[in-house]
């Protein structure tokens, strides 16, 4: 029964490595030692410095369900220790060689017992320091089909790095030292409890974190989160913990990357350590045999807790990237290519005027296109305000700003804007800001009631599939609040009989049938909050300004303006950054002036 139990607790040589040093800080040591040969395969051993086991429990440690951590019923409903089912130590004895040598302080000797297969022999007098070695050898020599797909032994031993790691992170207090062959391949002094978290990511993430500290009435979350640039493919830089204990939680996955959303690319995941404390009784974790899984008796509270901590926390901070041209990951400048790039820099400010032209007036001059045009008026508090014209896009630049600004900016290639920043440069791209800008007007006129949409004098008709007249049907109650009106006009076709009037310059059934396409591909199985960023994610694509489109200088200092007040400025909505800043600091070291 045991090899069957060890077939769910026990997967490989880390989850040995798991339920040992999960004994270890449930006994309090301060010194954890894990010392592995062949992965894990030929040995593994655990050395603490905890309190240790009384000889009169020892014959009970590889006893099937037997635990000291539970002494009632009523614990079950509130556990705070890391094991308590009692199965761990049994299962593990059940398919290797084990022993156990424990020491309890004022006792002149240690007592130690083994297992062999299952078989338990009697325990007997030893020698050893306080606290407990455990030593398990042959893992799974008796099941020779789990032995055999077990991997290399580099990749065993990388699985028991990550999950000493895992283990160690919440505990900041405790040293923990892991060594294969011999050879150190961890080594966690006691430190901080953010130094520790830090251990988490590699170096050079260090200085793109974000400190985070939530709380309620019951429920605390504190950890490290990652600026957006930080996103990877994988989520292999996610920790989530709950009360010391590393669970995998989808409903904290959910929240976090909802936390990022349109602050990073679709389909990259957020670096983040986060360690939840609450009331024991208000979770189950007792849901798998691992115990990395839980049940939230109120996951709706942690989901909203972690979402909108999260997000405050990334909206109040500046999350604009740096740019290092030729940094220490990237490729070598040449002395040469130095040269060129100082020339050009200097050509580039001896171009910038001398003072910025004052936004256009009334309606903007004759080659303002009309997607930025802006009138000036004047606040009550005598600044200069924009606000829409008549005839100007419906996504005006409504931001107060002086009538001469201070700061010089200038278009490159008709695709960037530089502008000058307290550290340096600023550079953008002003479709991706334009985008966000759209965006973000859209966002806030939807929350007060439907798009204002124009009818079509002739309606617009569209071919479609069986699946995309499905689809049309399940979102045509928020395509109305859109503005957009689409009608059934045949077995194969719909008709566009109103489209948003923002969006006049489109063509009002290629962007339904682009919608639809991607819908079919990809919108599926999005929930209706998601599917509505995602659509006017397109919208505000479709109406910002493009890359290659030349701007005046009002529009210019227009863009600018309405940056500073627009959230999530960094990043348009599909996540891409918007601006990079480069200081002062990185141009020196790019033009050797470090020595000033």
């Amino acid at each position: 029964m045991n090899r069957i139990a060890a077939g769910e607790v026990i997967e490989r040589p880390a989850s040995v490595v798991k339920e040992l040093v999960e004994n270890a800080i449930d006994a309090g040591a301060k010194s954890i030692v894990v010392e592995i040969a062949d992965g894990g395969r030929e040995l593994i051993r655990v050395i603490d410095d905890g309190c240790g086991i009384p000889p009169a429990e020892l014959p009970l440690a590889f006893a099937e369900h037997a635990t000291s951590k539970l002494t009632c019923d009523d614990d079950l409903f509130r556990i705070e220790t890391m094991g308590f089912r009692g199965e761990a130590l049994a299962s593990i004895g059940a398919v290797s060689h084990a022993k156990i040598v424990s020491r309890i302080a004022g006792e002149e000797a240690a007592w130690e017992i083994c297992n062999a297969g299952g078989v338990i022999g009697d325990a007997q007098a030893a020698a050893g320091n306080v606290g407990t070695t455990a030593e398990v050898r042959d893992l799974f020599f008796n099941m020779p089909a789990r032995r055999k797909f077990l991997k290399s032994s580099a990749t065993e031993v990388g699985h028991v790095s990550e999950a000493v790691l895992r283990l160690a992170l919440p505990h900041p207090g405790v040293h923990f030292r892991l060594l294969s062959e011999s050879r150190t391949v961890l080594d966690l002094p006691a430190t901080g409890a953010e130094e520790r978290l830090l251990a988490a990511w590699p170096e050079n993430y260090a200085e793109q974190r974000l400190p985070l500290e939530l709380r309620d009435a019951e429920i605390r979350a504190v950890g490290l989160v990652g600026l957006p640039e930080l996103a990877n493919p994988t989520a292999k830089h996610q920790y989530f913990y709950l009360n010391g204990r590393h669970i995998r939680d989808r409903f904290m996955q959910h929240a976090l990357k909802e936390a990022y959303r349109g602050l990073m690319e679709p389909g990259r995941q957020p670096v983040a350590v986060i360690l939840l404390t609450m009331p024991p009784g208000d979770v189950d974790v007792n849901v798998h045999p691992t115990k990395n899984e839980v049940r939230f008796r109120d996951s709706g509270r942690v989901h909203g807790m972690l979402l909108s901590g999260i997000r405050e926390r990334l909206l109040g901070s500046d999350l604009t990237p740096r740019a290092v041209p030729g940094g220490s990951a990237g490729p070598v400048v040449s002395e040469a290519e130095r040269g060129d790039l100082r020339a050009r820099l200097a050509e580039f400010f001896k171009q910038m005027p001398a003072s910025t032209p004052p936004l256009p007036m009334a309606g903007g001059s004759r080659e303002t296109p009309p997607q930025v045009a802006v009138k000036l008026r004047e606040g009550q508090e005598g600044k200069w305000c924009a606000e829409a014209h008549p005839t100007a896009h419906p996504t005006p630049i409504q931001a107060p700003v002086t009538a001469r600004p201070q700061a010089m900016a200038m278009q490159l290639h008709n695709a960037y804007l530089v502008t000058e920043s307290e550290e340096g440069l600023i550079i953008i791209d002003q479709h991706a800001l334009h985008e966000r800008i759209v965006y973000e007007e859209l966002l806030g006129r939807l929350k007060r009631g439907p798009l204002e949409s124009q009818r079509l004098l002739m309606p617009d008709v569209v071919p479609v599939s069986a699946g995309q007249k499905a689809l049309l049907e399940q979102i045509q109650p928020m395509l109305k609040r859109l503005g957009i009106e689409v009608s059934e006009f045949g077995p194969g076709s719909v008709a566009v009989q109103a489209f948003p009037s923002f969006l006049e310059k489109l063509e009002p059934g290629r962007f339904v049938h682009e919608l639809l396409e991607r819908g079919e591909q990809e919108l599926l199985d999005l929930h209706e909050e998601e599917l509505l960023h995602e659509i006017l994610d397109m919208m505000a694509c479709k109406a910002a300004v493009k890359a290659g489109d030349p701007l005046t200088a009002g529009e210019i200092e227009a863009l600018l303006a309405r940056r500073e007040l627009v959230d999530r400025s960094s990043n348009c909505p599909h996540g891409r950054p918007t601006t990079l800043r480069l200081t002062l600091k990185d141009l020196e070291k790019q033009f050797k002036r470090t020595g000033f």
